[in-house]
C-alpha cells in the first residue's frame, strides 16, 4: 500500500513538472551513465556559470536523481523528508509553481539516475534533455539489473530520447556502440588520458601546487574539434578533464545556438570548481599528511580511477611520501562482487605501501587476492569498522614518522569511513565538506557505531 501511494505522488509530481517545463521552455541539459554523473553535472553547470553570466543556470546542489529527485529538482527543491508534514508541503509547492510561478531558470542540468529496469523511461516522460551526456557503464546496480549489459540498455535510452545533441564517452565501450544509432549531431569525448581520436580530448596534464602543500591543481590541453585551450583548473582525475572538454563544448553550443556569441578569452583558461563532498577532495591531516577524499561512494571503475589519479599525484608531487589505501567495500554489484574485488588486488598491489580494508567484501576477497599476488600481507591491516580503521592508522602514523597520501574509497551505507577521515583531519573546520554529514546521517551513523 505504502509503495502504491508514493507511485501516485510520483507521478503527481512528474505532472507538475512537465506543466512548468511547458510553461517556460528552460534548456534541458541531462546526464546519466553508472559513474560519474554528479560530477560532470557539477563540472557543466558551474561552467555554463563562468562564461553564461548573464543568464540563470540552474542544477541541484545535492545528488537529486531518479524518479522523485529529478522532479524535485525541476522545482529547485533541495530538501524532502518522507514525513506527513512534508509530503504535504511540497505537493502545495509543485502545485504552485507548475502552475502559477515565474520562471527560475534559463537552463538547468539535470542528472537521470536510476536504480531499476524502466525507470528511466519514466524520467524521459517528464524532460526530454536537448542536450545529453552518457558518462560510463560500470559494474554498480547489477544487483538490481543483473549485469552492465542490461544496466546499459536502461542508460542508453536517455540519449535515444535526446532531442538535439549528445555527447558519448569514447572510452566506453557501450557507448562507442551506441553512436551507429544516434541520429542527432553526436560528438565523443575521451576520459582515460591515452591517444584518442574523440572530438573533445585532453593530453599533457601536469600536477602543481598553489599556494599550500595540499592544494592541488593541474594544468592540461583541452582540444575541441581542434581547438586548442590550456586549462589550468583546481580538479584533479582524468575523467574529470574530459568533463570539463565536453562542459566548454556545451558552452559553445548554447552561447552560439542560443546568444549568437563565443566563449570569451580562448588559449588559457582558469577554472575553478568546487564539487560536492567526497569527491575527489584534499585535506590537510594530522602528522603533515595529506587526505584524498573520494568517499562519496565507490564502484570498481571509479577505484581504480582515484588509484590511478593518486600514484600519478604521487610521482610527480610527492615521490617521497608513501601511499596508504583506505578500502571498504564495493555495494550492489550482485554476482559480479567477488570478482570485482579480487580485481582489484592488481592496482592495489602495485602502489600500496599500506592497506586498510573495512566490510567483509574487501576482507575476504582483495585480502586473499592480495596474497596469491605475493603482497607483503604484514602491510594489510583488516578492520573491523571506521572506529577501528582510525585507530589503526592514527597508531601506525605516529610510530612511523612517515608524511603519507591517506587515499580513502568505499560505498556508502554501514561503511561510513568518513568518520574515519573526519577523526583525521587536521582542521576540524574541513569537517563540514565531508559526505553525509547531515543531522539524519549523524544520528543514523551514531545508531550503527553504538550497536
Amino acid at each position: 500500500m505504502k509503495n502504491k501511494l508514493l507511485n501516485i505522488y510520483y507521478h503527481v509530481l512528474a505532472f507538475f513538472a512537465r506543466k512548468y517545463l511547458k510553461r517556460h521552455k528552460p534548456y534541458i541539459i541531462g546526464i546519466n551513465g553508472s559513474v560519474g554523473k554528479t560530477s560532470c553535472r557539477m563540472i557543466i553547470a558551474q561552467t555554463l556559470k563562468q562564461f553564461l553570466n548573464n543568464k540563470i543556470i540552474y542544477t541541484s546542489s545535492k545528488n537529486f536523481n531518479g524518479e522523485l529527485w529529478l522532479s524535485l529538482s525541476i522545482f529547485a527543491i533541495e530538501t524532502w523528508d518522507p514525513t506527513f508534514l512534508c509530503v504535504v508541503k511540497t505537493f502545495c509547492r509543485v502545485l504552485w509553481q507548475g502552475l502559477f510561478c515565474k520562471k527560475m531558470y534559463d537552463v538547468i542540468v539535470l542528472e537521470y539516475g536510476i536504480d531499476r529496469p524502466k525507470e528511466m523511461e519514466f524520467l524521459l516522460s517528464i524532460a526530454k534533455p536537448q542536450i545529453g551526456v552518457f558518462t560510463a557503464i560500470d559494474a554498480v546496480h547489477s544487483e538490481q539489473f543483473g549485469d552492465p549489459s542490461k544496466i546499459a540498455h536502461e542508460e542508453v535510452k536517455m540519449i535515444k530520447g535526446t532531442t538535439e545533441v549528445a555527447f558519448l564517452n569514447a572510452n566506453d565501450t557501450y557507448a562507442t556502440q551506441l553512436r551507429d544509432h544516434i541520429y542527432i549531431d553526436t560528438f565523443t569525448y575521451q576520459t582515460e588520458g591515452h591517444e584518442s581520436k574523440a572530438n573533445i580530448r585532453f593530453a599533457n596534464e601536469k600536477f602543481v601546487l598553489w599556494d599550500l602543500e595540499w592544494t592541488i591543481g593541474v594544468e592540461f590541453d583541452s582540444f575541441i574539434n581542434g581547438v586548442e585551450y590550456k586549462i589550468h583548473t583546481n580538479l584533479i582525475g582524468k575523467s574529470n578533464y574530459g568533463y570539463i572538454g565536453v562542459a566548454l563544448a556545451i558552452t559553445e553550443i548554447l552561447m552560439y545556438k542560443r546568444w549568437r556569441s563565443r566563449v570569451a578569452g580562448r588559449g588559457i583558461l582558469n577554472l575553478e570548481y568546487e564539487l560536492q563532498p567526497g569527491r575527489l577532495s584534499v585535506f590537510p591531516w594530522i602528522e603533515k599528511s595529506i587526505i584524498i577524499d573520494s568517499s562519496y561512494n565507490a564502484s570498481p571503475l571509479s577505484v581504480r580511477s582515484v588509484i590511478n589519479t593518486v600514484y600519478n599525484v604521487q610521482q610527480q608531487l610527492f615521490p617521497s611520501r608513501k601511499m596508504w589505501l583506505v578500502l571498504g567495500d564495493m555495494r550492489e554489484l550482485g554476482d559480479w562482487t567477488e570478482r570485482e574485488h579480487r580485481l582489484l588486488a592488481s592496482y592495489v598491489s602495485g602502489v600500496a605501501d599500506r592497506v586498510f580494508l573495512v566490510g567483509e567484501y574487501m576482507n575476504a576477497h582483495l585480502v586473499d587476492e592480495l596474497q596469491k599476488f605475493g603482497y607483503d600481507m604484514n602491510r594489510v591491516v583488516v578492520c573491523i569498522d571506521a572506529l577501528d580503521a582510525w585507530r589503526h592508522i592514527r597508531h601506525m602514523l605516529k610510530e612511523s614518522g612517515l608524511e603519507c597520501l591517506l587515499v580513502c574509497k568505499w560505498s556508502q551505507n554501514t561503511i561510513f569511513l568518513e568518520e574515519t577521515v573526519k577523526m583525521l583531519l587536521s582542521n576540524p573546520v574541513d569537517e563540514k565538506k565531508l559526505t553525509r554529514q547531515s543531522g539524519r546521517w549523524i544520528q543514523k551513523k551514531s545508531e550503527f557505531f553504538k550497536a
